[in-house]
């Protein structure tokens, strides 16, 4: 009878890790998958929302670049902003409804426009130094400044529930280049890390997740 009991508690001792790591495991997978899907909801509703508002933002493109063509990139896009934030400021002084389509660009599409001023400021610096190697560096320094400024805005728009924010992180976007009709897309990718708990076992997995959109601009005439 002692070696009987003996031997089944012996078993459960060697069984019952097995089974806890078991079912740690599955719990594991479980929240990958959760978080999996709270990413890309995350970054999808983050290009949808840019995408959707890129119209006004187009249409004061085409005005800034028609009354300053002979200007630098840079310059007619500091009016633009200039303008929109005037537009805003006259709205919140007065408290009344302004029509012009400034006032409902969105801060996040407004972030992205001060980053793209602030790529071709780059690219006419790279124009005048001249060499590829230059332009080629000033590429790589501007591309983790606008995956850590669009960071945030991934984040606005995660389940908070579901996702941890010091963990969500851009690692590429895709502007629209407005005097390219066809080349008019936003894209995000982000990564998620997350932190898988077993016993005997502990490793930090990477998801990642990315969305395309065609921005809203009207047709591509």
């Amino acid at each position: 009878m002692r070696s009987d009991e003996g031997s089944i508690v012996l078993e459960a001792a060697l069984v019952l890790p097995l089974f806890l790591s078991f079912i740690f495991m599955l719990i594991a997978f479980v929240q990958v998958s959760i978080a999996e899907m709270a990413l890309q909801s995350a970054v999808s509703e983050t290009t949808k929302v840019v995408a959707t508002h890129m119209y006004p933002v187009d249409l004061l493109y085409q005005q800034a670049k028609g009354k300053w063509e002979q200007s630098a990139a840079n310059s007619w896009m500091d009016r633009a902003l200039g303008q929109i934030e005037s537009v805003k400021q006259t709205a919140e002084d007065s408290e009344q409804f302004v029509e012009d389509y400034e006032r409902f660009i969105p801060d996040p599409v407004i972030k992205l426009m001060e980053w793209e001023r602030m790529h071709r400021q780059q690219l006419e610096a790279s124009a005048q130094a001249g060499t590829e190697e230059a332009k080629q560096s000033i590429e790589a320094a501007y591309k983790p400044l606008l995956n850590d400024a669009v960071t945030p805005i991934v984040v606005l728009y995660a389940n908070k529930s579901r996702l941890r924010s010091d963990k969500i992180k851009v690692i590429h976007v895709i502007l629209p280049d407005l005097n390219k009709k066809d080349q008019v897309f936003i894209g995000i990718e982000a990564q998620y890390e997350v932190p898988l708990i077993v016993p005997f076992f502990h490793k930090v997995m990477v998801i990642r997740k990315r969305a395309l959109e065609r921005a809203w601009i009207g047709g591509t005439g």
